[in-house]
């Protein structure tokens, strides 16, 4: 993957990260932290930050 790719997708994951970012904040204020629901925004916002850094120390 050339540069340019890779920052398109850094570009494209940073944008997941902040949907999931504000979805998750309002989870969190209608439900319990414990709900399924947050757990598994809250997991999934995990992977796609842990992915990004990996995409970034690429670069």
């Amino acid at each position: 993957m050339n540069i340019r790719g890779s920052l398109n997708d850094l570009k494209i994951l940073d944008v997941e990260i902040n949907r999931l970012k504000e979805t998750l904040y309002i989870l969190m204020n209608r439900n319990d932290l414990t709900d399924k629901n947050v757990v598994e925004c809250s997991q999934k916002l995990d992977e796609l930050i842990l992915k990004y850094q990996k995409r970034k120390n690429i670069i």
